[in-house]
């Protein structure tokens, strides 16, 4: 009898232990609780309350261990990078899996905010498409949003909002509420970094009221930042500054030195559009105690602003030195918007020092990038005016049917009264035709122009990134249904950035036209070369197999080292590396750009100007 109650006692305490570790998990997805010690507290009981041979909710903790490590300084951030790789190697064998698929979003992560967005970048397309592998909803939304919003930083609105728009789909599916609010934030971000500051202020306020109503105050601070930015390029710099102290005040209660440099910064750039200039160069003084340049986000704009107040200060050689610390830093976090601001201030230091050269360049350098992020604001708006002109046109249709009928209703008035007017009113219905006619050839042909300038790359005249991977799709189709071989190369140039540093991007453009054009003669009239990316390109084989490609890959490589550089610059030598990947029935088209990239990286190890297969 006594072994009986001791049982049910311990049944008991099973059910209550696994209903607290139930809770506890809940927390952790719900997103709620904002407390770090809380949360560090959390996990502290749940390795307590999961017993060791429970293998699947230790798998439910891993992750946990990794998204809540340390990660205040550049030191700690380096530190995690190193625990999530850690914890991926420990645990390699799940792959596909949720836990491997979790532990590639939190380094993606560690290595955006640690100043490393091209590697951030492809860990979270990596996670991203393990997601959908494995179809797991949940994923899918975190990967999407936390990629959108690093693109979204880095001013790709087009990118930014095709992963942050369907994130928020599958959150309030979900019904994950704190996610969607999160997330509904950065699209607030988009618009207000796109230019429509007042549309993110909408969204803005409404979540800062949410937070405030939820009791959930740093998110609540967020917000508020992000309402000041709003604020700010709305012309409204007091309330701003308004703004931006009370998040300063609120990381420096909170202890949180980096962030309350960063808020500091902030109110170093309204001080300075305001003209307290001593003020915002002494609340610079205490942000660089604490900003590094590993903390590249910061950093750029911190120096940024201490190169503005040098030149109203009327200290131009100094501002001169800021700035190019700024574009530096700019470069690193791949901030487009930020680099403008630098060629702007960067003319105007020059013509302060009469280097009038100079200060054409930096103008140059800010007309050519201008040009790019319109161009990438007219790719955001594509969407938009394609559904306006679409619906003018069928307002257009119609009014032109109802005019035709009032032209016949005339006609037959117009012929009853008199029979010899017949003609003129044929003549004026041919006229109308071919008027008709006329438009309609004219919208075939501009239709046909807008297909070839969205499939072909403004400056290298090759298929661009969307053109080269619907090929590259139709091309694993075929291999696939025809049992045939179908291979990639990928390569980029070498040290391309100190091409673009030391001889400007004007030699740095001339660069990449001449690798398009050796790349194109090499290659077979099947072949498609495409720009992928900056100096980044890609090479479909159809019918080929890895060797084949190989040594394709080779002849590339000793192709471009022998091209006559000097033409272009006396001081330039340029080398590229490439990697080589067959099909290999893989299901999507993203593995395979996976394994590419991979042979890619190993050929950047191996010393570069070399081939590489995976």
């Amino acid at each position: 009898m006594c072994f009986a109650i001791n049982t049910v006692s311990a049944n008991a305490n099973d059910i209550n232990n696994q209903q607290r570790i139930d809770h506890l998990f809940d927390i952790f997805d719900e997103g709620e609780e904002g407390d770090l010690e809380k949360l560090a507290g959390y996990i502290i009981e749940l390795e307590t309350l999961i017993p060791q041979e429970d293998l699947k909710q230790q798998e439910k903790l891993i992750p946990l261990h990794c998204w809540y490590h340390p990660s205040e300084t550049s030191e700690e951030f380096q530190q995690a990078i190193k625990h999530a790789e850690d914890l991926m190697l420990r645990h390699q064998k799940s792959y596909p899996s949720t836990l491997h698929t979790e532990l590639l979003l939190c380094r993606a992560s560690y290595y955006q905010y640690s100043g490393n967005p091209k590697q951030a970048k492809l860990d979270y397309d990596a996670a991203i498409q393990e997601a959908y592998q494995i179809e797991n909803l949940r994923l899918i939304a975190d990967g999407r949003s936390l990629r959108g919003a690093m693109l979204s930083y880095e001013g790709d609105y087009t990118g930014a909002l095709e992963d942050l728009i369907p994130a928020q789909s599958m959150y309030e599916q979900l019904k994950l509420n704190y996610w969607a609010r999160v997330n509904l934030s950065e699209i607030a971000n988009s618009y207000r970094r796109f230019g429509d500051p007042q549309m993110a202020l909408s969204y803005q306020e409404k979540l800062e009221k949410a937070y405030l109503d939820n009791n959930q105050l740093m998110d609540a601070i967020d917000i508020n930042t992000q309402i000041a930015y709003s604020y700010e390029e709305l012309g409204k710099n007091e309330l701003a500054l308004e703004r931006f102290e009370k998040s300063y005040h609120y990381w420096n209660k909170q202890d949180k030195p980096i962030l309350t440099a960063g808020a500091g910064i902030d109110i170093a750039g309204v001080q300075l559009k305001l003209g307290q200039v001593d003020a915002a160069i002494e609340t610079l003084d205490n942000a660089e105690k604490i900003i590094t340049k590993e903390i590249d986000g910061l950093f750029s704009f911190m120096k940024l602003f201490r190169a503005q107040a040098a030149l109203l200060k009327h200290q131009p050689e100094q501002a001169l030195s800021f700035a190019q610390e700024a574009e530096t830093a700019f470069d690193v976090s791949n901030n487009e918007r930020g680099l403008s601001q630098v060629y702007t201030l960067r003319n105007k230091i020059y013509l302060v020092l009469e280097d009038y050269q100079s200060a054409h360049e930096a103008l140059s350098d800010y007309l050519q990038l201008h040009l790019k992020l319109d161009q990438k604001s007219l790719s955001n708006r594509n969407s938009e005016m394609r559904a306006r002109f679409n619906t003018g046109k069928i307002e257009s249709e119609n009014q032109t049917l109802q005019a035709l009928q009032r032209v016949k209703e005339q006609e037959l008035k117009v012929l009853e009264k008199n029979k010899e007017l017949q003609q003129v009113i044929i003549f004026l219905v041919a006229i109308i035709l071919i008027i008709m006619t006329f438009y309609a050839a004219k919208q075939v042909k501009r239709k046909q122009l807008f297909k070839s300038l969205a499939l072909t790359d403004e400056l290298t005249q090759l298929a661009n990134r969307r053109q080269t991977y619907n090929l590259a799709k139709d091309y694993i189709e075929q291999a696939r249904k025809d049992s045939t071989h179908f291979s990639l190369i990928s390569f980029d140039a070498d040290h391309f950035k100190k091409v673009n540093d030391s001889l400007g991007h004007d030699i740095g453009d001339k660069v990449l036209v001449l690798m398009a054009e050796v790349s194109r003669k090499l290659m077979r009239k099947s072949d498609t070369v495409g720009r992928v990316g900056g100096e980044e390109f890609l090479v479909l084989l159809p019918g080929a197999n890895e060797q084949q490609a190989k040594e394709i890959a080779e002849r590339l490589v000793n192709k471009i080292a022998d091209a006559d550089w000097h033409a272009i610059s006396p001081e330039l030598n340029q080398t590229i590396s490439a990697g080589v990947s067959q099909f290999n029935n893989e299901n999507k088209l993203e593995a395979l750009l996976l394994r590419v990239d991979n042979a890619l990286y190993q050929a950047k190890s191996a010393g570069r100007n070399c081939v590489k297969t995976v």
